[in-house]
């Protein structure tokens, strides 16, 4: 009797030891999946912390509230142009390398490379409550990036005695609900966004062509960061949408918006915009002048581009029903 207690304490120890040898093995297998996963999207500390509680990850799709971010480099084209393809491969790591870093930095989820551009998002795959202001940080973090970047290209091109030009970059941000998860198919997939919302953001970095400016954000990213220094900039409808959406310029951060001269450009700014809307042309010219007296570089192409919709708008008066809603032509 003694000898079969002794063998069935033996056994169970034996199951037991089995059992925890192999839900080790499976929690170590989870983590390196979760590691592999994420290595190519986000931050180290990140990628640790979601190892350690692979459970905070949702496989599949989920409805989250995200800010989504669009980057890309104007006149791309004609750089590569210039280019062969040993440089055109060490000017995109030069500039995609330190972008991507500054994104992870400020918690952000690398989605996706389209050549130069890159998309992002914030709040997913570990919940952040502060999306939308860590976006507009690492947008502006990433207008300085770029900025030193230039100043380096700057120095190479006079050192070797060949014409400077100036990399410029647009980026988009939109807040708003869309489905974040492992999307694809059996055979591939990646970590990555579906929704409307980004298409919008998408559309945003477009219109910085438009507007002459290197951040846009839409309406509900503005709503939740009022304490950085913004101008709207108009009330558009971009292509795909019916329903019109105020955008906004990023100008600065927190101690910007802080300053007696952005109080001061921001009052003329709104007397501009809210002129323009009523049609009071004289008075949103005046206020015009005011802002391009006081405005940095980085905004006035804005005044000019008002201006000339100005005039537009006098030589052919828009009809009674007009709502200053400016229709966007292209993405």
């Amino acid at each position: 009797m003694l000898n079969d207690r002794v063998v069935r304490l033996r056994v169970d120890r034996l199951v037991f030891l089995g059992s925890s040898a192999a839900l080790f093995k499976l929690t170590e297998t989870e983590r390196r999946h979760v590691r592999h996963a994420f290595s190519r999207y986000l931050a180290p500390a990140v990628i640790e912390h979601l190892a350690e509680h692979p459970e905070r990850l949702k496989l599949g799709g989920e409805l989250r509230e995200l800010t989504i971010m669009f980057s890309d480099i104007r006149g791309f084209t004609t750089i590569a142009e210039g280019l062969d393809a040993q440089e055109l491969t060490s000017f995109l790591n030069r500039y995609l390398t330190p972008m991507t870093d500054v994104i992870m930095s400020h918690d952000g989820t690398v989605d996706k490379y389209m050549a130069d551009g890159i998309m992002a998002f914030w709040n997913a795959p570990l919940e952040d409550p502060r999306h939308a202001e860590n976006a507009c940080l690492a947008a502006l973090a990433m207008r300085s990036e770029l900025a030193r970047l230039n100043d380096s290209w700057r120095a190479e091109a006079t050192a070797a005695g060949r014409p400077f030009r100036e990399v410029r970059a647009g980026i988009g941000l939109n807040t708003g609900e869309c489905v974040v998860g492992n999307l694809g198919s059996d055979q591939r997939f990646d970590y990555s966004v579906l929704g409307d919302d980004a298409n919008v953001a998408s559309r945003l970095e477009g219109q910085t062509k438009t507007y002459h400016v290197d951040i846009i954000l839409g309406e509900r990213t503005a709503a939740q960061v009022p304490q950085f220094a913004m101008l709207e900039l108009d009330l558009i409808q971009v292509v795909g949408k019916t329903k019109p959406v105020r955008i906004f310029f990023l100008f600065g951060d927190e101690g910007v918006r802080a300053t007696s001269a952005f109080a001061a450009l921001e009052s003329a700014h709104d007397s501009m915009i809210h002129a323009y809307r009523r049609r009071d042309w004289t008075s949103a010219l005046t206020e015009l002048e005011s802002c391009r007296s006081q405005a940095p570089e980085i905004v006035q192409d804005v005044y000019e581009m008002y201006e000339q919709r100005i005039a537009d708008l006098q030589a052919a008066p828009p009809p009674a029903d007009w709502d200053g809603v400016y229709a966007a032509l292209m993405k």
